[in-house]
């Protein structure tokens, strides 16, 4: 019997996980996209974030996710959002994309802006704590709007300070 290595590098590659780690927070979840989902959304978040070892960030975590599960809901009534929630590079990343319909060439700009004001609590938080918050169109093949911010690890102590 011959053995096949399938993609092999030539270098080894860590053994799987054997539980949650930061290594492997990566995480995504389809929501209804109703205001009823935010609650079930916080209690996600938190908890996938103290299992995985991050529970110092788990407060700013969810309050990131419900800024920005709340502005899609807000902006994307009625439709789909996707949650993310991913550790990478010695950063939180926390993603939302919606189902936000297109604009005529000059409305994109004054939404965007507009969402973007909507979310300035969270802006001036994740500033203070030397994250980025961005908001743009989502990628092809996607579309809509993708909303996101990113803090690296001593942002959840800072946060709790403030």
């Amino acid at each position: 019997m011959t053995n096949i290595a399938l993609c092999s590098s030539g270098s080894s590659s860590p053994a799987p996980s054997a539980g949650p780690s930061r290594a492997n927070l990566n995480y995504s979840l389809g929501l209804p996209g109703g205001a009823y989902c935010l609650g079930m959304a916080r209690t996600v978040v938190g908890r996938l974030l103290a299992q995985h070892g991050l529970g110092d960030m788990a407060e700013l975590g969810v309050f990131a996710a419900s800024e920005l599960l709340g502005n899609a809901v807000t902006f994307t009534p009625g439709r789909e959002v996707n949650l993310a929630v991913r550790w990478r590079f010695g950063v939180l990343r926390v993603t939302v994309f919606d189902e936000h319909p297109p604009h005529a060439a000059g409305a994109a700009t004054a939404c965007r802006a507009y969402r973007r004001k909507a979310l300035s609590a969270l802006e001036a938080v994740v500033d203070e704590c030397g994250g980025i918050l961005g908001v743009t169109d989502a990628e092809q093949p996607l579309a809509g709007n993708r909303l996101w911010v990113v803090v690296p690890r001593e942002a959840g102590k800072h946060y709790a300070e403030l």
